[in-house]
């Protein structure tokens, strides 16, 4: 019954669809692709008018065939699958919806997308007005790079992970998941890991959404994390405080180690700087008493190689010192005279002693003292025990030492400052005098008042020292004074006034000396020993007096001599700079003259104008020889002037006049006995001048008128 009514409805629809069926008149529109994938891509679009529609896809180029009309083609979404038209134009799709999603496809690769109308009778296609569009598939490929060492050690080396993934424009947000192949993971575009355990691990490096493309990266080869050793040493006994006497520290460890092939640990054991050992199971002695840190270090061996993954632990052990240690004595080395020992056990927490003193002498007390009557060395044994078991003995050597004897002879009761050198005699050479200036064992007195002389004797056990006073009386100080002039006739008292007994130069002895004679004066003055001197040297002279010559007038060339007075122990100073006794003054001014001695000082000055021309000469300008008996010849007058030579020359440079020929000194006017004619004549005339000591020579020349 049923089928009959299937049959009954497909004929009805037959002939509907015949009756009804024509070509599309409008086109899909608005052909869009939506979500794309790697590998897939979903369409949607706006139906026409037609009943069906067929969708052809072609890869890398525009579909480039048309349905027949009349022909069906079956589609399938997976691409490559349906129907082909043409070369590489599949139909995706054949119904009456509006969206189809296409599987099957390449990545990151272009299609092209057509869809025709159709009334899905006939069929019958409208291929003059199509939707066409175009899109590319997305790519996305996952990878990344580590750093690292080659061999990263856990807990400490830090591996970084880069990601070097790509992917296509557009392809959105990605999220990136690392998984580290130890039970941890992080998200995050790059990433860093340290591993807190050791093996091999896998990385994976996981994308999403990955739009249906691979989606993970996985290491090539493992990352291998050496296993970190944890150190854990300890002493054997658990006995880390012993008794210094014996004892002896025995070490091991149980370090971990995750076990992985290959792999194995290393210890080293270091007591100090110089003393470590690599051994398992090392034993240790100390040779003091104290805290001592073990510092313990095991490393990881990869195939037997170290790998510098360490780890490292420190524990402390104590030897406690010997209770006998604590032995005190208040001094090892003592002199005989006065020796006394005295013990102490100073280590805390004692709880019995044992003294052995020698010669039979015995003690059980915390302290004891002991002295000796001869010089020797004693063995002293001590026994002691501490609240902590541990029990000790010592024996100290004490050493009784025999004294020095420092004293000395020679020291006065008393001395003269800077009186001769005083010499001691010490009993035992080899020692140090102190509290003077000494040279060997003498010294010369130069302080003053009570003097303490200590005489020191080094010993390597027992050095000694004594000790004299000396008082050092003052030197007297004599001082007669500066030495000193006396003036005009004056007399002087020299006074001593310190005590002691005195002895002039000339045998007084009185204490006041009158003195008005020039000389030289001592004294000597002796207090009850101490003797002192001085001199003064006395002169006599007066008071100085100048008197120059008065104002005078001075001739061009000529000089002056100025002499000052000559008196004993007197500076003579010039206003010239001169101290000189005379002065030679040829050129005007004021010449003054100081004298300066112990007395006083004195001066005085003179003026001197200078003459222009030979005013040392009078020379006339004619004379008459006619027997008036008035200028009956020519003489040049001079004051001081003595002529040497005259000479007279007529017009025509004849010489009519010879002072050498005559020695005289005036012409009277004749020549050869014979009256000269008048006219006018030529002279020349020298002269000197005598000022002092010394003499100043000139010549002039001028003319003369003989007149009748």
């Amino acid at each position: 019954m049923v089928k009959k009514v299937l049959l009954i409805l497909y004929v009805m629809f037959t002939l509907s669809s015949q009756l009804k069926a024509a070509e599309p008149t409008q086109a899909a529109t608005n052909l869009k692709a939506g979500t794309i994938t790697c590998n897939s891509a979903q369409f949607t679009w706006t139906s026409g008018n037609g009943a069906w529609r067929l969708v052809l896809v072609k890869e890398a180029s525009v579909v480039d065939a048309t349905p027949a009309d009349g022909s069906s083609y079956s589609a399938n979404a997976n691409f490559g699958t349906g129907g082909q038209l043409g070369t590489g134009n599949y139909a995706v799709f054949n119904n009456i919806t509006n969206n189809v999603v296409v599987t099957n496809l390449k990545v990151n690769t272009a299609y092209y997308v057509t869809v025709f109308e159709h009334d899905g009778t006939g069929p019958d296609y409208l291929t003059s007005k199509t939707a066409t569009t175009s899109f590319t598939t997305h790519k996305l490929t996952v990878a990344f790079t580590l750093k690292g060492t080659s061999d990263s050690c856990e807990k400490s080396d830090k591996i970084t992970f880069t990601n070097t993934s790509t992917k296509t424009p557009n392809f959105g947000w990605v999220k990136y998941t690392w998984i580290y192949g130890d039970g941890t993971q992080d998200t995050g575009l790059n990433a860093t890991h340290t591993y807190n355990k050791g093996g091999n691990f896998t990385v994976n490096l996981v994308a999403s959404p990955a739009l249906n493309c691979v989606d993970i990266a996985t290491t090539t080869k493992p990352i291998f994390i050496v296993p970190r050793p944890v150190s854990k040493p300890f002493e054997k006994a658990n006995d880390t405080v012993q008794c210094f006497d014996g004892h002896v520290f025995r070490f091991d460890d149980n370090t971990q180690l995750a076990k992985i092939p290959k792999c194995a640990y290393i210890r080293t054991w270091y007591f100090n700087d110089q003393d470590s050992a690599t051994i398992p199971n090392p034993t240790k002695s100390y040779l003091v008493p104290g805290r001592y840190r073990i510092h313990y270090k095991s490393e990881t061996l990869y195939d037997n190689k170290p790998t510098g993954c360490t780890d490292t632990a420190n524990m402390w052990v104590k030897v406690v010192a010997s209770p006998a240690s604590g032995v005190w004595v208040n001094d090892s080395i003592q002199c005989l005279v006065g020796n006394k020992f005295d013990f102490d056990n100073k280590f805390p927490g004692l709880v019995s002693f044992k003294w052995d003193l020698g010669g039979g002498t015995t003690a059980t007390t915390k302290t004891v003292s002991k002295s000796f009557a001869a010089v020797g060395d004693y063995p002293i044994i001590h026994e002691a025990v501490s609240a902590d078991g541990c029990t000790g003995k010592d024996t100290i050597i004490v050493k009784v030492k025999p004294n020095v004897d420092p004293s000395f002879t020679g020291l006065p009761a008393t001395a003269c400052q800077g009186g001769p050198a005083i010499m001691l005699s010490p009993k035992k050479s080899g020692g140090i005098f102190k509290g003077e200036t000494f040279t060997g064992n003498s010294f010369f007195p130069t302080k003053t008042g009570k003097v303490t002389i200590k005489y020191v004797v080094q010993d390597q056990y027992c050095p000694d020292s004594s000790k004299a006073d000396i008082t050092i009386t003052p030197k007297p100080l004599l001082n007669l004074g500066k030495d000193t002039t006396l003036c005009n006739g004056a007399s002087t008292d020299l006074t001593i006034t310190i005590p002691g007994t005195v002895l002039w130069n000339d045998g007084s002895t009185a204490n006041v000396k009158t003195v008005n004679l020039p000389g030289t004066y001592g004294a000597v003055v002796d207090n009850n020993g101490c003797r002192t001197s001085d001199s003064i040297n006395i002169k006599v002279n007066v008071s100085p007096s100048i008197s120059l010559p008065m104002d005078t007038i001075l001739c061009q060339g000529s000089m002056v001599k100025l002499v000052a007075p000559f008196l004993p122990n007197t500076n003579i100073k010039w206003s010239t700079g001169s101290s000189d006794t005379v002065i030679y003054v040829s050129s005007a001014g004021t010449y003054t003259c100081t004298l300066t001695n112990a007395c006083g000082s004195a001066t005085d000055d003179v003026i001197v104008n200078l003459m222009m021309g030979d005013c040392d000469l009078f020379i006339p300008t004619a004379f008459t020889p006619n027997g008036d008996n008035r200028n009956e010849t020519f003489k040049i007058f001079g004051r001081g002037a003595i002529p040497t030579l005259f000479l007279v020359y007529n017009r025509w440079g004849d010489k009519v006049f010879d002072s050498h020929e005559k020695n005289v000194f005036e012409w009277d006017g004749y020549y050869m006995n014979e009256v000269c004619q008048e006219g006018l004549y030529t002279f020349i005339y020298r002269y000197e001048l005598k000022t002092g000591d010394r003499v100043r020579r000139k010549t002039i020349s001028g003319t003369i008128m003989l007149m009748r």
